[in-house]
């Protein structure tokens, strides 16, 4: 006969089991969640809720394909009652990599792992999410790395090709053009003859110039940091660049007094500047301006200095925004297509970015293209 007593101790008992089964699942780090034959939730444990944006308590009744994007959710049921009807399973007792959806839409990958539990005649199904963005992130940086190196290796080889060929070239187009200059000569009287000479020599000094790109693109990088101001470094490159284009008339408006100094290669970083503003000025119209602004940003936890130069011209297309910095991609009738290509490698190798950015529709005074440059400021 059991007593009184006996029943307390046994309630008493049960009432610590659930407390401490609730304590397992809501302290467990991956989220834990059980559903019926239906795919109706009927619980879920509180890590569900740091992974999709769910309370435990607004799940419960609802349809499990609410964690799932298109077309999982709609197929869900069906692969349900297919295992229910053959036994077959394509995820129950096996496990698999999926994506989840959370509550605000986004997409998360997971890891999924579900068994099959009978609770008297009643058969139901437990999984166990596991975040997988981490990991994602570290495989694609491994990736991203490794491609780097794959890229780092054939760029040496090509620059190693490239540096002979250059030195060799170098010597035949110095010969070359020692021979026009005998010739040029003996055509004083030929004025016809004398411009094919002359455009000659112009076609072998592009020649030249091409080599020499190949090579500096295909070389390693080598820095010599110092501490540079962008406003200074903007105005002497504009200097410099404005004896060449003299005919032309474009300002240079910079809004970079509140940023700091940075730590860069002062030749590498108005190399870039070189680039980006001979592109401006060759799509700007006469009485133009080209515009620096120059603000600090926190990204990642550090500080960066963002540099936007925006001129005045038609803009870029979509296939230019997209392949703006790829190599050997040109809208140019002369160059080879390695001057943003450059750039590129030049800001990536002093930990910064390099990317077109988007005008703003408010600011009417700026019509053209922008391109952006992110430094670090340490």
């Amino acid at each position: 006969m059991i007593s009184e007593e006996d029943d307390n101790n046994a309630s008493d008992l049960a009432a610590i089991d659930t407390a401490l089964l609730a304590a397992i699942l809501n302290t467990a780090v991956d989220a834990i969640i059980t559903i019926d034959e239906r795919g109706e939730i009927l619980n879920a444990n509180r890590a569900l809720q740091k992974l999709f944006g769910y309370l435990p308590s607004e799940l419960i009744g609802k349809n499990i394909s609410c964690l799932m994007p298109e077309p999982d959710r709609s197929l869900h049921d069906g692969y349900l009652a297919k295992y229910q009807q053959t036994g077959k399973a394509a995820i129950i007792g096996i496990g698999r990599q999926l994506v989840g959806q959370r509550r605000d839409g986004s997409l998360i990958p997971v890891d999924l792992a579900v068994s099959e539990i009978r609770v008297g005649n009643r058969k139901m199904y437990t999984g166990i999410i596991r975040d997988m963005t981490e990991r994602h992130q570290v495989e694609s940086d491994l990736r991203s790395a490794q491609q780097r190196l794959i890229q780092s290796e054939r760029l040496t080889a090509i620059g190693q090709m490239m540096t002979g060929l250059a030195h060799e070239s170098r010597n035949a187009l110095q010969r070359s053009r020692a021979c026009l200059d005998m010739l040029e000569l003996d055509l004083q009287s030929s004025p016809d003859q004398h411009d094919l000479v002359k455009r000659t020599r112009s076609a072998l000094v592009e020649l030249q110039v091409l080599y020499e790109e190949v090579r500096t693109y295909a070389a390693p990088i080598q820095l010599e940091r110092s501490r540079q101001s962008i406003r200074q470094l903007c105005e002497e490159t504009w200097l410099n660049l404005r004896e060449q284009w003299q005919t032309r008339h474009i300002d240079l408006i910079a809004s970079c007094d509140a940023c700091p100094a940075v730590s860069c290669d002062k030749q590498r970083i108005c190399q870039v500047l070189r680039n980006i503003f001979e592109n401006s000025f060759a799509v700007s119209p006469n009485g133009s301006s080209i515009f620096v602004d120059c603000r600090t940003i926190q990204r990642d936890q550090s500080a960066f200095v963002q540099i936007s130069i925006t001129d005045q011209g038609p803009g870029l297309d979509e296939e230019q925004r997209l392949r703006m910095f790829e190599p050997f991609y040109t809208t140019k009738t002369r160059g080879t297509g390695l001057g943003m290509a450059i750039c590129h490698r030049i800001i990536d190798s002093h930990g910064g970015r390099i990317f077109v950015g988007t005008r703003k529709e408010s600011d009417n005074e700026k019509t053209g293209a922008v391109i952006v440059v992110e430094l670090p400021v340490g």
